[in-house]
């Protein structure tokens, strides 16, 4: 019976944080032809409400800034000498057309998980464009320097951001707590109030819940069980629902937002740098052209050629202290707190 009660209450923890639980099954996770396994995971918490898709997002926009912030800085610290920074000024001012569709994102839309699926490559895409061409352009003395002083960029705007995600990730949080409570026929306004506020970490709830678990006969416990195995299930259906549905018409949404792109640099062509950024996101449309067109074999090589794994991944989720479900009061693991654009191993 105690190895029972046990298994129920790791079982209602996992509730809890039932994204991130299952986040770290990748085997359960179907294949993509577009979709990494890590980014799969990180759609999981969209599923459960508006609140997880905000979370992305703004995670999202906070990777972006940053690595707009470290490449407006690098650039600084070059223009003067003998490099030619045009290519890498161009990717900057696609960054910010990439950065204005994060920001207008609507996380209720049905559509959110494949707004961020596809927003998320494309800024993994331009940060390991900017890395090459600048590894390409500068010699490995320049690169070391580079790291050392944008290593440790901040700014009021990502600071900002980041508050705006921890104060998301308690309403998350407090969201599945509530649940769990309700499952245990109890009504802690006052315990999700003080966790909301700061007063209470993720643990002393945990702690709290998992008391009253223990506390309540074995045939409530075996209905809690039954109650989350089911908000499981339905859970993992949506999650693949959803990856699915992103998958398909993946290709069409990229040439879409590209067109989109390409018109407002058009419409910027007074600025010459928005000249070469209408040419570049061309590039991209005849690359695109020419793959879903295998006959038309004219290859620009300027389009999108990463899978998503470097180590500068925009929206990286990292389960730890700034994750839904699993503690994240500090914000220490924030995603995005990569190498930035001048990264690269």
């Amino acid at each position: 019976m105690k190895k029972i009660m046990n298994i129920l209450v790791a079982l209602i923890l996992i509730g809890s944080i039932l994204p991130i639980a299952y986040a770290d099954n990748t085997n359960n996770n179907p294949k993509n032809e577009y979709i990494d396994k890590e980014t799969q995971q990180q759609t999981e918490i969209m599923n459960t409400n508006t609140m997880g898709a905000e979370i992305r997002l703004l995670q999202l926009e906070k990777a972006i800034i940053k690595n707009i912030e470290k490449g407006e800085q690098i650039l600084t610290i070059i223009n003067d000498s003998e490099y030619n920074i045009t290519d890498l000024q161009v990717i900057l001012a696609e960054f910010y057309l990439l950065q204005e569709e994060v920001q207008t994102a609507d996380p209720n839309a049905t559509d959110a998980v494949s707004t961020f699926v596809d927003l998320k490559l494309d800024a993994v895409n331009l940060t390991k464009e900017f890395r090459e061409i600048l590894q390409a352009t500068v010699n490995n003395s320049t690169i070391g320097q580079l790291q050392q002083r944008i290593g440790n960029m901040t700014s009021n705007q990502t600071t900002n951001v980041t508050n705006t995600i921890q104060s998301k990730i308690r309403q998350y949080n407090a969201h599945q707590f509530r649940y769990l409570y309700q499952l245990l026929g109890e009504n802690r306004s006052d315990w999700i109030s003080k966790y909301q506020n700061g007063s209470l970490t993720t643990n002393q709830v945990k702690q709290n819940l998992t008391k009253r678990i223990q506390q309540n006969k074995t045939t409530h416990q075996y209905q809690i069980l039954t109650a989350l195995k089911q908000k499981k299930i339905q859970h993992k259906i949506q999650t693949q629902n959803s990856i699915q549905n992103a998958s398909d018409g993946f290709q069409q949404r990229q040439e879409n937002r590209l067109k989109k792109r390409l018109q407002q640099s058009e419409n910027l062509t007074d600025n010459p740098l928005y000249q070469q950024l209408s040419k570049r996101i061309q590039q991209k449309l005849d690359k695109l052209d020419n793959n879903n067109n295998p006959g038309n074999n004219n290859d620009n090589g300027n389009g999108q050629n990463d899978d998503g794994s470097g180590n500068d991944n925009p929206g990286d989720s990292e389960p730890g202290q700034d994750d839904p479900g699993n503690g994240g009061e500090n914000g220490h693991n924030d995603n995005g707190n990569n190498q930035g654009p001048g990264g690269g191993n």
